[in-house]
């Protein structure tokens, strides 16, 4: 379908190239979900009237229109009007629109029809090098987020900044402030989610004074200094740097990992100091969950994602807490607070980011061993439809006695339906006659 609709463009005399990340990543040798196509020489009109031949096409952005057909996106060419701002305009020079591009590496095209790279820039020289730089230092200043691109792209393919380009980025740094949330979250996803190890590109960034910027609870870890006995790796900052490199990409998922890059960040508020110079953190991963909702509201509204993040930093001791201890009814009662499975990920990486000998992880599987085993028994077995066919009638109270059956449930007072009846009956049989 895409070339019968390259030829189509061309009939109508114009001419259709796919630009940025998908030639990018087809030198790479890597495979690219996101398919952006830019066309020249064609009007707005024109174009849309012949992606509509092709099925359903949606029109997205306000400032300039960019076509959406079946995961395809076409746009046409831009450039700066006379008051700075951009307009489009289908008839600039490929090499005028190249320019615009934030890298080199991104500056590109691919002409299908043509089994032919363009590439004006040097874009393939960059990536054989390794090199990130930028096309146009004018332009690459118009869009501050493009310092945290560069962050993104440094990790995700292990490339060094070239030297005017980081110089550039350290100037951008406080421009970051004006950038929206939601934008930074997105890069910041990237990071997290498609860099094997995350702690490239926020090494980086605290190289140039931007982890302070964004994530400045983040970069003031690195003035907490911990014990060497449990951590030879060294300071907090440290060890979160490690953390984030330990999860393969498809065992991760961004709650898990935000929750990772802020797990310890707890111990910036809680810290003794014992004989022999001993550092402890106690309470520190109920410290961190109380404060962390206020450093993710600056990063997303995602209430659902807030909220297992704010879980996971809560319980992320616990498995530590219970190694000498490791039963059915200790796993149960973890279960029914946090997602066993995330939570023994994550324990992972807090347990292999320490640095120095491998850590024993035994415990590890023995408690998702007894969680496989009992997981169904640790949602509620008895439901407030269960009350009202025994006689009880809704009320205030209704909630607080279905609470006190469940603690009962996670007690191992009873492992069935059947069998919480049974207690229901015989245990709070009057509790609900009061009650009624």
């Amino acid at each position: 379908m895409i070339k019968s609709i390259f030829k189509e463009i061309e009939k109508n005399g114009g001419k259709a190239y796919v630009v940025g990340g998908y030639v990018r990543d087809m030198i790479l040798g890597q495979k690219s979900k996101d398919v952006d196509i830019e066309v020249f020489n064609i009007p707005p009109e024109k174009l849309e009237d012949i992606l509509k031949k092709y099925g359903k096409t949606s029109k997205v952005g306000r400032a300039y229109e960019i076509y959406i057909l079946k995961g395809y996106e076409f746009s046409l060419p831009r450039e700066k009007n006379i008051n700075g701002k951009l307009k489009i305009n289908p008839y600039i020079s490929l090499k005028e629109a190249c320019k615009r591009r934030d890298l080199k590496m991104n500056s590109m095209l691919y002409d299908i029809l043509n089994d032919e790279i363009i590439d004006i820039y040097n874009g393939e020289r960059d990536i054989k090098n390794k090199m990130i730089s930028y096309v146009s230092k004018e332009n690459f200043r118009l869009d501050p987020l493009r310092v945290l691109r560069v962050a993104q792209f440094k990790a995700r393919f292990e490339f060094e900044v070239e030297e005017k380009t980081e110089k550039l980025c350290q100037e951008l740094v406080l421009n970051l402030k004006e950038i929206s949330k939601e934008r930074i979250f997105i890069e910041l996803e990237k990071i997290l989610m498609k860099a094997r190890k995350p702690s490239i590109a926020f090494r980086w960034m605290e190289k140039i004074g931007l982890l302070e910027v964004i994530f400045p609870e983040i970069a003031n870890l690195r003035k907490i200094e911990q014990g060497e006995k449990y951590h030879p790796e060294g300071d907090v900052l440290e060890h979160t740097f490690l953390v984030l490199d330990v999860l393969e990409l498809e065992e991760r998922n961004i709650e898990l990992m935000i929750a990772l890059l802020y797990h310890d960040i707890g111990k910036a508020l809680i810290k003794t100091v014992k004989e022999g110079n001993q550092i402890h953190f106690y309470g520190h991963a109920e410290a961190g969950s109380k404060v962390i909702r206020k450093y993710l509201h600056r990063m997303t509204t995602n209430k659902e994602l807030i909220k297992k993040v704010e879980t996971l930093v809560k319980y992320h001791m616990r498995p530590l807490a219970m190694i000498n201890n490791i039963t059915k009814k200790a796993v149960r009662r973890l279960g029914a607070k946090v997602d066993i499975i995330e939570l023994m990920k994550m324990h992972k990486a807090d347990m292999l980011g320490k640095g120095g000998e491998k850590q024993k992880l035994t415990h590890i599987d023995k408690i998702l061993k007894i969680y496989l085993e009992i997981k169904d028994e640790i949602k509620p077995l008895i439901k407030g439809s269960d009350l009202i066919e025994l006689g009880y009638k809704p009320s205030k109270e209704f909630g607080n006695l279905l609470k006190k059956i469940y603690e009962a449930q996670l007690d191992e007072k009873f492992l069935t339906k059947k069998e919480g009846l049974k207690y229901i009956i015989s245990n709070l049989n009057q509790k609900i006659i009061e009650l009624n």
